[in-house]
């Protein structure tokens, strides 16, 4: 039998990341049976997945089915009895979640989980860059809003953004996020972008309060971050307390600036375009940005044509940015699905 050699590039380690961001089991990188046969892959396995002191630990229902197919596939690959065993951390582990009594799929639906999600690798970064989100992922509608599970279109604008280009635009800024649902791409650029400041701002205040709750999770050894939880509902004014409080001061005389702003899957509904366009005027006019990044979903062409018209109407240059996101079986980190395309753009002001 070969010998598994465990190193950062190999499939345990991408079936880690996608297991923490609670991929769904049909498009995990599950090793084949003659892999996870090999007992130092199985304690591997156990002790980076399945123990329980790894944070965040997935929900249960979750952990069993991947738990399940991997128990599946060491037992067909078992060709002696004598020599060929199933770790026994794993089977303990496999005894005590089917045990657990089991929540309904509405309770399992409105369920806020920690979702763990990881960087694609890069040459430049020895380590992995996490960021630990609270979401939902059973609900399209949870608790009134979309905006309780990351979306594709923010992996993907993640994506670009931890490349060397994206990097670039944000490091040392002073960056604004609109929609940010779970806060996914402020948190991003917070710990790990070297960003000046980002304010985060959606109009749904548990949104918000989710947010902040998240922090916590994401300060990896820190005090603190420089991320600022705000409420914005698209045009009407930015509110200006709370958490922006400090920052506003920090302007001094010239009060509250960014350099530049980002948005991922807004333009979804004809009905929203004007406020959008609305309140982007207002970030170029009153609070100077120079440009704003946006990763769009191309579902309905006739919504973003509106947007666009909208755009043009307002004397707005949309630029397509040549980033496309990796096909979904070579991803190594904020894994997602391409089967819609998703596009990233530079909207600027012309002057």
């Amino acid at each position: 039998m070969l010998i598994y050699e465990l190193h950062m590039a190999d499939p345990i380690d991408k079936l880690a990341a996608q297991y923490f961001q609670l991929v769904e089991l049909p498009n995990l990188a599950l090793p084949p049976g003659s892999v996870l046969i090999q007992p130092a892959v199985q304690a591997a396995l156990y002790e980076r997945m399945f123990n329980e002191n790894v944070f965040p630990i997935p929900p249960d229902s979750y952990r069993s089915r991947v738990l399940k197919e991997i128990l599946s596939r060491i037992e067909e690959s078992i060709t002696d009895p004598e020599e060929d065993e199933i770790n026994d951390d794993l089977m303990e582990c496999w005894s005590t979640l089917v045990s657990q009594p089991k929540p309904s799929a509405l309770q399992q639906a409105q369920q806020l989980s920690l979702v763990k999600y990881t960087a694609p690798l890069s040459s430049g970064t020895p380590s992995p860059r996490t960021v630990t989100i609270s979401e939902s992922r059973g609900l399209i509608l949870s608790g009134g809003t979309t905006g309780n599970r990351t979306w594709e279109a923010a992996l993907h604008l993640g994506s670009f953004l931890v490349s060397e280009a994206g990097e670039a635009l944000v490091r040392g800024k002073r960056v604004i996020e609109l929609g940010a649902g779970t806060g996914f791409l402020s948190l991003l650029c917070a710990r790990h972008l070297g960003v000046r400041s980002v304010v985060v701002t959606d109009r749904e205040p548990v949104l918000i309060d989710n947010i902040r709750d998240c922090v916590r999770h994401n300060l990896q050894g820190k005090e603190s971050i420089p991320i600022y939880p705000a409420i914005w509902d698209w045009g009407t004014p930015l509110e200006k307390s709370g958490d922006l409080a400090g920052l506003i001061s920090e302007g001094g005389e010239t009060g509250l600036t960014f350099d530049i702003a980002l948005g991922a899957d807004l333009i979804y509904d004809t009905d929203l375009v004007p406020l959008l366009v609305s309140t982007v005027r207002d970030l170029f006019e009153n609070y100077h940005i120079k440009e704003f990044i946006i990763a769009a979903t191309l579902r309905n062409e006739d919504t973003f044509r509106t947007f666009l018209v909208a755009c043009e109407t307002n004397s707005f240059t949309v630029e397509t940015l040549p980033f496309e996101s990796t096909p979904s079986e070579d991803q190594t980190g904020f894994f997602h699905s391409t089967s819609i395309p998703i596009r990233t753009y530079r909207i600027t002001r012309r002057q």
